[in-house]
């Protein structure tokens, strides 16, 4: 378990940019071998690891906002303040920042930053500072609030999430570690921009790798002879069902959730169209005399908008809840497999576990083996769909940005 969770570390660390970060004063540093989580919630919601370079490594979209925001964007390689500044200007120049007559309490930049460190508790500062000043030079009034950083409970499941460990090796961690794990995870899954298809992503990583431990578990099975066929040809059927429950379950993921022709997805560009809508008028109304006949009429216009944003909200979350529900379904069909397995491994003969206690090398390769070419594997299957998702969120930027310039005009 250390050894594994020591690989992890020592591969994280060696994506971080060997670039030296030039002091400012008495400006603090990140502690070395450190990550740092950032995050910038203005609904659009972004996640940022910072390295102990002061460089953002990974950008990853926390909700349908944010994957609009930062698509098409390159924030790896910017310090925190760069990437705060970009997140504000977009979100500005997309209507989701209003500016005109809005008040203050309209626009709301939330940042929180890990770590109890000097470079935290400095950098908090600087990146707070960033975002008014970048809202001030925008002419948008606005206010930025600190908001609390991930608690332990809360960073453990994500370090769970993202990295796929167990829930015994994230309790042996510390926080740092877990900021690096997560720090290697989103790395990964750079190119993954949405929440579900990081979901099918991990879960189909997690299937694949404990599938290849169990199919490699039943070849050496096999290898040893006739004496075990009748072991061998029962978990072997075991490993079969198992691989249809997995099967099944990647399928339901990719054409209920993630196919661009999955009712899903076509709900969600529904619920898109009704929020660039609902952003233009906001945006409209701010270029408004507040009181003016204008302003009344196009006050009621705004209140239909929302109130068919939230119809249509309301009918995407629905369907949501009732796919969630088939897919708890299929994923409990997965682990009732897969404790089958484990239940015939524990009733393996002395002699087989020694076999597999003496084949162990080939049994990690083989998982080595899966997790190595799983990413390259995936992205390969889904490149199509990883670039119309990419440019279907481009093309709703644009859309939100031409909406919002339309309301300036």
């Amino acid at each position: 378990m250390k050894t594994r969770i020591l690989a992890i570390l020592l591969a994280v660390t060696m994506l971080t940019p060997m670039v030296l970060m030039t002091s400012c004063g008495t400006k603090a540093e990140p502690p070395e071998g450190t990550y740092t989580r950032m995050t910038v919630d203005i609904n659009p919601s972004v996640e940022f690891m910072i390295d102990d370079q002061n460089k953002v490594v990974s950008v990853t979209a926390l909700n349908d906002d944010g994957s609009i925001l930062i698509a098409g964007e390159v924030f790896v390689g910017m310090t925190p303040e760069e990437a705060t500044e970009m997140m504000v200007t977009l979100a500005g120049e997309t209507g989701y920042l209003i500016g005109g007559n809005a008040e203050a309490d309209e626009n709301e930049v939330r940042i929180s930053i890990s770590g109890d460190s000097k470079y935290a508790e400095q950098l908090v500062k600087q990146v707070e500072k960033t975002a008014a000043d970048t809202m001030k030079a925008l002419d948008i009034e606005g206010k930025v609030a600190k908001v609390e950083a991930m608690h332990t409970e809360a960073l453990r499941a994500l370090a769970m999430e993202t990295a796929l460990f167990t829930e015994e090796e994230v309790a042996a961690m510390t926080d740092e570690q877990m900021y690096s794990a997560i720090a290697a995870g989103r790395v990964e899954t750079a190119l993954l921009l949405t929440e579900e298809m990081r979901e099918a992503y991990y879960s189909a990583k997690e299937s694949r790798i404990s599938f290849a431990h169990s199919e490699a578990t039943a070849e050496i099975i096999n290898a040893m002879g006739g004496a075990y066929q009748l072991v061998y040809l029962g978990y072997k059927t075991a490993v079969d069902a198992y691989s249809a429950a997995i099967t099944a379950l990647d399928e339901f993921r990719y054409e209920k959730l993630v196919s661009p022709e999955s009712e899903y997805q076509k709900s969600l560009a529904k619920l898109r169209e009704a929020k660039t809508e609902l952003l233009q008028q906001k945006n409209y109304v701010a270029t408004l005399e507040v009181d003016g006949e204008e302003y009344t009429a196009a006050t009621l216009t705004l209140q239909m908008s929302e109130e068919q944003y939230n119809k249509v909200l309301e009918s995407y979350e629905t369907l949501g809840t009732s796919l969630n529900e088939a897919l708890v379904s299929l994923i409990e069909r997965l682990r009732e497999s897969e404790a089958f397995l484990r239940s015939l491994e524990e009733k393996f003969s002395d002699n087989i576990k020694e076999e597999l206690q003496a084949k162990a090398v080939e049994l990690e390769d083989a998982i080595n083996s899966a997790k190595d070419s799983f990413f390259a594997e995936f992205e390969s299957a889904h490149k199509e769909d990883l670039e119309a998702m990419e440019q279907s969120l481009i093309e709703q930027k644009n859309r939100l940005k031409a909406a919002a310039t339309g309301a300036e005009g």
